[in-house]
């Protein structure tokens, strides 16, 4: 007895808000269009714990008032560190927090993510920039997935 192989992509945190953004400008149709819908709900999904996870170290390793908001410096943008830590320790975190790897399983919605997998392989529009960039991440991520037993 054979078990299904999940179906996974797997980004990092820091990725998320430009796969999302750039995945949208895509010119796509049909079941490759409403696979990339639901990749980027979930991206946002993802990204929505991102940003609870950064408050939350934000919160650790800054000094917050009695209603829990931040306290900043004389000028107004420059959040005071907390006595026990210092800013490469504080660094540290945040830079550990968005190269941390977050995954989507796709195994459940498989028609639409080989749609859109088959779409972007086939992609006949000219990429450069970041949009070249997220594109082969996205791509790579889903031949990782689908590429191999296909």
């Amino acid at each position: 007895m054979t078990t299904a192989r999940k179906e996974v992509l797997t980004f990092t945190n820091g990725q998320l808000v430009a796969i999302g953004n750039t995945l949208s400008e895509f010119r796509l149709k049909g079941r490759a269009s409403l696979g990339r819908t639901w990749l980027i709900n979930h991206l946002e999904e993802l990204n929505k714990q991102f940003n609870a996870d950064q408050l939350a170290t934000q919160k650790t390793f800054f000094k917050t008032d009695k209603d829990g908001d931040f306290v900043y410096k004389k000028d107004k943008k420059t959040l005071i560190l907390k006595d026990d830590y210092t800013m490469d320790e504080a660094q540290k975190e945040f830079d550990q927090l968005v190269n941390e790897p977050v995954s989507i399983e796709i195994s459940s919605y498989s028609a639409r993510m080989k749609a859109l997998f088959h779409a972007l392989e086939d992609y006949p529009y000219e990429l450069e920039g970041q949009t070249a960039l997220v594109y082969a991440l996205v791509f790579d991520q889903f031949d990782k997935a689908y590429g191999k037993g296909e």
